[in-house]
Order: structure tokens, then C-alpha cells, then sequence
């Protein structure tokens, strides 16, 4: 039963996504990606609602417009990066794993609306991609980044790797800790199974540039760790 219940749910997916992929290939050679990025938005979230899914979404304070933002989420399934296009109501740009680029229609998608790639075995070209994402951030374009530099495969949250950070400290933009919750229940890495559920996405308070430059690497590491570990689920944080 379970079987047929996600092979529904993967029917609906991809028979929904694959033609809004496509569009937004399409679309992405006649306009700039932030003229159609509301239209991805209402697009991935009509989806989630397809599935059963539609995600709570909880902000700790207003988010501001008036300066460069850089999202820094937990990583637990491949549904994290299209939940966060849902949820994040500002236009932004992803720093993304590079062999996501070789997917079918989503990797050219993804390339096509300006998600930097980044390879994590390769330090340098993992500095190239977090240079592109400075100047992006220096244009006003907010970034997002998940720090765990891979999905979890237990659904817990993992060590955080250092470059994100320092790309932090050297950006001159505020963090926004993000915490996501019910996704390594829905789909995770071990197994093909779709199953939807419960999903909550919490933006915790901003950490800004005065209280980053102020901290050492470890430190910011730190606050940010544990201002995404309080809004997780027991379960997610490691405490179960």
C-alpha cells in the first residue's frame, strides 16, 4: 500500500513540475529570472498543496528590504530546495550541489535561473562559487546556502562546514537561520518512497552584520547551529 501511495503522490509530482519546468525554461529567454520568480513561487507551492503538503510557514520577525540576505537552512531532502522557493518570499539565488545541473529538466531549470553550482570536493572551485555569490550579495540579491554541504541520512542535523561561514563574515549581510522540519519523513536520500506529510519551515531571528563581524568563525557557527536547532523537532535536532 505504501508503494502505490507513493507512486500516486510521484505520478502527481512529476506530471505537475515536469511542464512547469519546462516553462520556466522557456520563459527564462525572454525574461530575467526575478520577473518570473513569483511565478515560480505560486508554482512550487501549488505543488506542495498537490501533494498533500502545503507547508507551515513561521517568521520570527519581519524580514527586511533593505539589505542583502544570506538563508542558511538544514539539508535533509531533496524537496529543501524547491520548499525553500515556496517559502522564501524575496528573490534569491541558491548555491547548489554542481551535479544538479545533470538532472533532467530541473538541472538546465536550475541553471537557467542563475543557481551557482558548487563542487564541496574541490576547495577551489568551491571558493569560485562562493566569489560569484559576493557579488551577487554586493548587487542586492539575496543568497541561500545550506551549511551541511550535503543531505542528512538519518534526518538529524549535521556539522556545519566552515566556508559558508567565512563567506558570512566577508559579506556584510545578515543570516536568517532557517529551520525545516518533516521533510526527511517525506522523501529522504535512502529511499525512493514519497510519502507526504506535516512540513514546517521556521525563519528564526536575523543575525546581523555588527554581531557577525564581532564573533570568531566558531562562535558564528555556533548561534547559527543552535538558532536552527530550536525550532527543529526533537528528532531533527539529534535530541531523539
Amino acid at each position: 500500500m505504501r508503494a502505490l501511495r507513493s507512486l500516486y503522490f510521484w505520478m502527481i509530482a512529476l506530471g505537475y513540475f515536469g511542464p512547469v519546468l519546462a516553462i520556466l525554461i522557456l520563459r527564462s529567454f525572454f525574461q530575467k529570472p526575478q520577473q518570473f520568480d513569483p511565478w515560480i513561487r505560486r508554482r512550487v507551492h501549488t505543488l506542495f498543496k498537490l501533494l498533500k503538503s502545503e507547508p507551515t510557514v513561521v517568521f520570527a520577525q519581519d524580514l527586511p528590504l533593505d539589505r542583502p540576505l544570506i538563508f542558511m537552512a538544514n539539508h535533509s531532502s531533496l524537496i529543501d530546495i524547491p520548499l525553500l522557493k515556496a517559502c522564501i518570499p524575496q528573490y534569491f539565488i541558491g548555491i547548489v550541489a554542481h551535479i544538479q545541473l545533470d538532472y533532467f529538466l530541473y538541472g538546465p531549470a536550475v541553471r537557467r535561473i542563475g543557481s551557482i553550482p558548487i563542487d564541496r570536493d574541490n576547495i577551489r572551485l568551491s571558493l569560485q562559487s562562493f566569489k560569484a555569490a559576493k557579488e551577487l550579495l554586493d548587487q542586492g540579491i539575496h543568497i541561500t546556502v545550506l551549511p551541511e554541504g550535503g543531505r542528512s541520512l538519518d534526518g538529524k542535523l549535521m556539522p556545519f562546514k566552515k566556508l559558508p561561514f567565512r563567506f558570512a563574515q566577508e559579506s556584510g549581510a545578515s543570516i536568517v537561520p532557517i529551520a525545516i522540519s518533516g521533510v526527511f519523513n517525506m522523501k529522504n536520500k535512502g529511499s525512493l518512497h514519497l510519502t507526504p506529510g506535516r512540513i514546517c519551515v521556521r525563519f528564526a531571528s536575523l543575525i546581523d552584520p555588527e554581531q557577525i563581524a564581532s564573533l570568531e568563525l566558531e562562535d558564528l557557527m555556533r548561534l547559527t547551529r543552535d538558532r536552527i536547532v530550536t525550532l527543529l523537532e526533537p528528532f531533527e535536532a539529534g535530541d531523539g
